[in-house]
């Protein structure tokens, strides 16, 4: 598989085109998708090593459930994937359900060209550190699986933290209003917040 491959799916063919221009202008193979069912059959066809993907789009653009949907299909058949979510409406709320179901990254619309290469960048070096570990045999593999597992634990908590904290900020640490946002009980608001030591004013 090439580790250069990306693919994008996103129902907005303006925004598409820019976005796998900027790729494929960084060195990125690019195929584009626009709509889940349209992106599952790229993905049966080719194992796609970063997925590029719009959490809102038709029939149901207004609900991430169209890239919750592509996010459980990678989980059960591609889990080695690393999914780059995109979110516009509601965004703390989307990149939440998002990271819950195996996103390896989320960025805020209006995208920049610049973002999505970076994130896309630090995607391709996870996928292609776990790549060399899964070729490896043997106890050393095991161990090794571990601590990167650990690091793509870190990764995703890194994200959650910041998405917790930034939205804590925008409500003046307002618990009830935090919870409404990222679709969460008032109960796993301070879980994350004792989790991550998090104090008002921080």
């Amino acid at each position: 598989m090439n580790h250069k491959q990306v693919l994008l799916v996103d129902d907005d063919p303006a925004l598409r085109s820019m976005l796998g221009f900027s790729l494929e202008s960084s060195g990125y193979l690019v195929s584009e998708a626009e709509s889940r069912v349209q992106a599952v059959q790229f993905l049966q066809n080719t194992p796609y090593p970063i997925i590029v993907l719009d959490m809102g789009m038709p029939p149901n653009e207004h609900t991430p459930e169209e890239g919750v949907a592509v996010l459980e299909w990678l989980k059960l058949n591609q889990s080695h994937a690393k999914t780059i979510v995109l979110t516009g409406q509601n965004p703390e709320s989307t990149s939440y359900t998002a990271l819950k179901h195996g996103a390896f990254d989320f960025l805020q619309k209006p995208v920049t060209s610049e973002s999505l290469i970076q994130a896309v960048k630090r995607a391709a070096m996870f996928y292609e550190q776990e790549e060399k570990l899964r070729h490896q045999e043997g106890f050393h593999k095991v161990q090794i699986d571990a601590s990167l597992g650990e690091g793509v634990k870190q990764v995703r908590n890194k994200a959650e933290e910041k998405l917790l904290r930034q939205v804590l900020a925008d409500t003046d640490f307002n618990v009830h209003e935090v919870a409404r946002r990222l679709g969460l009980k008032r109960e796993n608001v301070y879980y994350l917040i004792k989790k991550y030591e998090i104090q008002r004013g921080d």
